[in-house]
């Protein structure tokens, strides 16, 4: 049993659990962390993830305790055998879109969430703009990798999972429509219209 640690309320990385969880239908239960009045994750959970932040998971059934969503989604590929090809060249595939996300886009992402819309005034206008710019450029290299087939790497696998989430908020982050990436929307539609995408999406878990 996979115990799933998060908030109440969704994000792009809870997100991905989420999906993962359903496309490999591993059974598995919900933890809400609490939060402490100050805001913090409540101080037990930092045994979890000592950085205090969510998803985490544990896996009951090995006793391994997870925190990082890419690192997350790769354990869950290995221990089912889904979503992560066993050709060597397709899995190295789906491990670069993996990093690119885990080091590119999420991260970038959550900075110019910070900045955009919480509208804090702590940067100077043209630094908000490279953000964005960044992320157009993101979604130019997606777009590009996308021409010609379905997935990231040929197959649907946890690279396309762990990118999915994020382009949901592309347009909010980037200013550009994801219409303008007529490959990434259509895989953006392809995923979208997955039954495990839509049970993930709806209830959150």
């Amino acid at each position: 049993m996979i115990v799933f640690y998060r908030i109440p309320g969704d994000s792009p990385n809870m997100r991905k659990v989420a999906l993962m969880l359903n496309e490999t239908a591993l059974p598995h239960t919900i933890r809400q962390v609490e939060r402490q009045d100050n805001g913090q994750l409540a101080e037990d959970f930092r045994r979890i993830n000592p950085n205090a932040t969510v998803p985490a998971i544990t896996d009951q059934d090995t006793g391994v305790t997870l925190f990082e969503s890419g690192a997350i989604l790769h354990y869950l590929a290995e221990k089912t055998g889904q979503l992560l090809p066993t050709n060597i060249q397709t899995r190295a595939e789906a491990m670069k879109w993996l990093m690119f996300e885990v080091a590119n886009v999420g991260p970038t992402m959550l900075e110019a969430y910070h900045y955009l819309l919480t509208d804090t005034g702590e940067l100077p206008a043209a630094v908000l703009q490279r953000y964005k710019a960044k992320l157009a450029h993101f979604g130019t290299i997606l777009d590009q990798q996308l021409a010609g087939r379905d997935f990231l790497c040929g197959e649907y696998s946890i690279a396309d999972i762990a990118l999915y989430p994020w382009t949901l908020i592309w347009e909010d982050m980037s200013d550009v429509n994801p219409t303008t990436y007529p490959h990434l929307h259509k895989w953006m539609s392809t995923i979208s219209a997955r039954p495990a995408t839509q049970a993930a999406l709806q209830t959150g878990v």
